[in-house]
């Protein structure tokens, strides 16, 4: 079976259930349309949209509120915080009844337990809704893309051969206090990468690797650009589409034969949004051809169908490689626990 072909049916859950809902919402194509405009319109007069990004320092999530300024002429403000702040934002913000933001995209993590626990609500559906192929964490929740994990080297201080060709390699002592991690106490990718690790290969697995002194950096753009500087010879976990912002640097992208662990990255409309048709056909803008493709031109997995023939060569490796695995939300806080008592984080 070919890449692709391993991509789809991994998701195929989700194709199911994005097409019985594009079917409830759209049933005449003539009143759809109407019903769009109406929405369409609506939106303009709101005038903007607040945009709580997740998703920080990275530039296709500003480049899509751009492109959504350009072709609806509607505002678009942004605050660009990590999710584990946003998360806290948000229910600070609800829980007040002082809701400034309409729409926030950060990773599945972040949006199901917010979710959950009620501080989202449902969008309504929107026209490219029908193309997702990959299955929110819930109801409220649109999968946008997908953020997969492998691991950087310095090629200067790692010689070609000799990079870990397993995750368990990282647990050589050889590799004491030169491995730079994204901090794994928090909802994070950090701790995404944690769950699908504790999962894969046990406790042991963790237990083995702190004993390599890890260090701990939350910026998860600034770890591979340390790595690259010679800092440390290996960042975990990394984000593999930084390859594309680090051309030019003695740094490494290696997927270990197992795969690569990931994270869904949604996006979902803040309960109580004060501009929530604007809000809507940003989500709608958000599954665009245009947007989906800025991600996967630079590697990351997207949630819509269709682009197959239209993805980069370089990255298809990556769009459609293998995908080893994702944290169970549910059982976060104990893992958080763990993950504190294991790497003697405080």
């Amino acid at each position: 079976m070919s890449r692709i072909g391993q991509f789809v049916h991994l998701f195929r859950p989700g194709i199911a259930a994005a097409g019985l809902v594009s079917l409830a919402l759209f049933a005449s194509p003539a009143a759809a349309q109407s019903s769009w405009d109406d929405v369409i319109a609506a939106a303009k007069k709101e005038g903007k949209v607040v945009f709580y990004n997740g998703q920080t320092g990275w530039p296709e999530p500003i480049a899509a509120a751009k492109s959504f300024e350009q072709k609806y002429g509607i505002k678009v403000e942004m605050l660009e915080v990590r999710s584990v702040e946003l998360m806290e934002r948000i229910r600070t913000e609800v829980t007040n009844n002082k809701v400034g933001g309409d729409v926030t995209l950060m990773g599945s993590t972040g949006t199901a337990p917010l979710g959950k626990a009620g501080l989202l609500q449902p969008h309504g559906g929107f026209p490219n809704q029908g193309k997702v192929v990959l299955q929110p964490w819930v109801p409220e929740e649109v999968p946008v893309f997908v953020i997969n994990y492998g691991l950087a080297v310095n090629t200067k201080l790692v010689p070609s051969g000799q990079e870990p060709k397993s995750w368990k390699d990282i647990t050589d002592p050889k590799w004491k206090g030169k491995i730079l991690s994204d901090e794994m106490i928090f909802p994070s990718g950090g701790q995404s990468w944690f769950a699908v690790m504790l999962k894969t290969f046990g406790r042991e697995f963790h237990e083995a690797l702190a004993m390599n002194d890890l260090q701990f950096d939350r910026n998860i753009p600034a770890k591979a650009q340390r790595v690259a500087r010679g800092e440390f010879a290996i960042s975990i976990p990394f984000n593999v589409q930084e390859l594309a912002r680090l051309k030019g640097f003695p740094l490494k992208g290696v997927i270990p034969e197992e795969g690569t662990p990931y994270t869904p990255v949604g996006i979902a409309m803040i309960k109580g949004a004060k501009n929530p048709n604007a809000a809507r056909l940003f989500m709608d803008h958000m599954l665009s051809e245009e947007v989906q493709l800025s991600f996967a031109k630079v590697g990351y997995p997207v949630a819509i169908k269709g682009l197959e023939d239209k993805v980069p060569d370089e990255w298809k490796f990556s769009v459609y490689g293998k995908l080893l695995g994702h944290a169970d939300v549910d059982k976060q806080p104990e893992r958080l626990k763990l993950a504190s008592e294991i790497y003697n984080r405080k």
